[in-house]
């Protein structure tokens, strides 16, 4: 006997109530923490000695970032909650529970992988996978929630949650917002050292998280790049605090230049066993990427090979910059093409390619104008 899926979408009548709970808990909760955190950094910067002139520029920029969130930033998160609104289905099966979103992967969880359901009343359904990154909200907005609720309690035990997930992320974005001006402005390493590292750790581990979690829109995942500036800023705020404001930057800049020279090699490794590894069509667009991935390795080899030459010859500075300048031109070619293939080329190494290129493209202009 075939049994068939129950389907279940939101209730167009309970979407005010949600615009409203949005408008009058999520948005100023956000605002204050913003407002908090840039009193903070203008009352850090005068105990310091910054000018006036500087602070009343952040407080300028900051005071156009609260305006965007009082203003610009709800109707875009309306448009938003309409669309999930609009397009949310929920489909529970014989043996499975399945969720269907726009913008987002569809998210299907059999019964035998629930391992936890939570129940804020009032609010929502969260039933989690055996990773945590699988999960399936389910509003209480929802036709037939009685019959739902029945149905997901015969599968796990429901708990009962007090804390919603948006006040988990308001805390998480008010503590990071308030340490951040500290770090900026903290001098001593005991304070600077932890601040960082603990910083910087979670800044990387949020943006692996936006990145592999199936409820999370593509739109956040690519905005989640910016993230990278935070770790950057913690890394230098280390350096210098280790190395003193005098040897610091050297060291930083050290660590950065090995970092450009020697990431081409570790990309164009992960990009050649990624390109044999998985087999694709060998179409035009799949072999401009593999074009990209050749060039970009003989880019590579010559950079290497003037390196080498270089340090192990010992032949004379002018003829060391003739030898740096016709790296140069071979090698800034090659780069760029493989640029050029990455960005038309289609394939699962496309990215690598592009990051690997534009490395050597980077490298081969510094070498340029230094040499």
């Amino acid at each position: 006997m075939t049994v068939v899926p129950l389907h279940f979408r939101l209730l167009a009548t309970a979407l005010p109530h949600e615009e409203k709970r949005f408008q009058t808990s999520y948005v100023p909760t956000l605002v204050l923490v913003v407002v908090a955190s840039t009193v903070l950094f203008i009352c850090l910067g005068i105990s310091k000695g910054a000018t006036p002139k500087s602070m009343m520029s952040y407080g300028a920029t900051m005071a156009a970032c609260i305006a965007y969130l009082v203003i610009w930033y709800p109707r875009r998160m309306r448009r938003r909650l309409i669309r999930y609104w609009e397009t949310y289905e929920l489909e529970i099966g014989h043996d499975y529970l399945l969720r269907k979103q726009a913008d987002i992967p569809d998210i299907r969880l059999q019964f035998d992988e629930v391992q936890g359901v939570g129940h804020v009343q009032g609010r929502y359904l969260r039933v989690i996978g055996k990773s945590k990154d699988r999960v399936i909200t389910i509003p209480e907005a929802i036709d037939q929630f009685d019959n739902v609720l029945k149905i997901i309690s015969s599968v796990c035990s429901v708990r009962i949650r007090m804390i919603e997930q948006w006040q988990k992320y308001c805390a998480f974005i008010a503590a990071g917002l308030l340490l951040f001006p500290i770090l900026l402005w903290a001098t001593s390493p005991h304070v600077v050292i932890p601040l960082s590292l603990a910083m910087g750790s979670v800044i990387v581990w949020v943006f692996f998280w936006i990145r592999r979690n199936p409820n999370v829109p593509g739109s956040t995942k690519r905005l989640a790049w910016i993230y990278w500036l935070f770790p950057a800023i913690c890394v230098v705020k280390l350096f210098v605090a280790v190395g003193g404001v005098e040897k610091g930057p050297a060291i930083l800049g050290e660590i950065v230049g090995n970092t450009f020279v020697l990431s081409p090699c570790v990309l164009l490794i992960f990009g050649w066993v990624r390109w044999w590894c998985i087999r694709l069509p060998r179409y035009r667009w799949n072999h401009a990427v593999a074009w990209g991935l050749a060039t970009a390795s003989i880019s590579a080899l010559c950079l290497y090979g003037v390196l080498t030459y270089i340090q192990l010859a010992h032949f004379g500075s002018s003829n060391e910059h003739r030898l740096a300048i016709a790296g140069v031109y071979a090698g800034w070619p090659l780069s760029v093409f493989s640029v050029v293939a990455a960005a038309i080329g289609k394939g699962p190494a496309r990215v690598i390619v592009w990051l690997a290129g534009g490395s050597l493209a980077l490298v081969w202009s510094v070498a340029f104008f230094y040499a």
